[in-house]
């Protein structure tokens, strides 16, 4: 009990290093259930896509380099399902560095769907103002957005043709690792005009929007890299959420495993009269 209770930090250190390296080396086929939240995400792009096909839908990206591991794969897995489901897409950015981040990704899944650029999708560009970009996004998409991210008037891009402010989308979905959702998106944008939303973002934000979610001001979530697998899961795609998965997984039954062999050492020999 005495080894035990003074074990080599080392050796832990060598179980999490095998936990993390033998899922990457070996694929482990860990099932991934998808969760109420993310389905319900799911389920609203498959219902706008039958019942409001005509309208486009508007995605804002929130998000920067840090937490391109988490955001990359759930914003892959979002724009795949819309270009798949043959959806109009208009995408705008609310942080600045999202502009070169997203824009590569939403050009290569609108090719690999055959979707014409103006006519299919389009990508406004980095819009500074946070909360006020939301409100006048309400009253005015071209006044807001008057241009393109390559200086194209949107008044001559189709697929904004009959878009006059955020009333007119059929669907708004915000890759958010900040608080643009529940102090941006919900209080000036979703609360004033009812359009269905719902969001993706970090595993470390997703408990402060389950109250929005409750409320019903967003329909559905994405939590980290965990949401992002469940959805990659309902879509029949598996990307980097669901290898990421495995060794994560993984390695949380392994810290999970030491911790309960910490605590039955400890109380052990507590009753056997020895010191812990």
């Amino acid at each position: 009990m005495d080894r035990l209770l003074n074990i080599d930090r080392r050796i832990i250190f060598i179980f999490v290093l095998l936990g993390v390296a033998i899922p990457l080396l070996i694929d482990i086929h860990l099932p991934i259930k998808p969760t109420p939240t993310v389905r319900a995400v799911y389920d609203e792009i498959e219902r706008v896509s039958i019942e409001d096909p005509d309208r486009p839908v508007l995605v804002s990206f929130s998000y920067g380099a840090s937490t391109m591991p988490e955001m990359e794969p759930m914003t892959r897995s979002i724009l795949h399902h819309l270009f798949s489901r043959g959806r109009k897409v208009v995408g705008i950015c609310l942080w600045p560095e999202a502009v070169g981040l997203a824009q590569p990704i939403m050009d290569e899944l609108a090719a690999e769907f055959g979707m014409k650029y103006g006519t299919d999708y389009a990508f406004l560009g980095y819009k500074p103002g946070a909360q006020a970009v939301v409100l006048n996004l309400g009253q005015s998409m071209a006044g807001t957005f008057p241009f393109d991210t390559a200086g194209t008037p949107v008044g001559d891009l189709p697929i904004l043709a009959k878009v006059q402010n955020l009333k007119d989308f059929s669907f708004v979905f915000d890759f958010a690792a900040g608080d643009s959702m529940e102090f941006w998106w919900i209080p000036y944008g979703q609360e004033k005009h009812r359009f269905p939303f719902a969001g993706g973002c970090t595993a470390v934000m997703a408990p402060d929007l389950y109250p929005f979610l409750q409320s019903r001001q967003l329909v559905g979530l994405l939590g980290g890299l965990a949401g992002a697998a469940e959805y990659e899961a309902l879509i029949g795609v598996s990307g980097s959420a669901t290898s990421g998965m495995e060794p994560q997984s993984v390695t949380h039954v392994i810290i999970i495993l030491f911790i309960l062999l910490g605590n039955t050492v400890y109380f052990t020999t507590r009753r056997r009269g020895g010191k812990a």
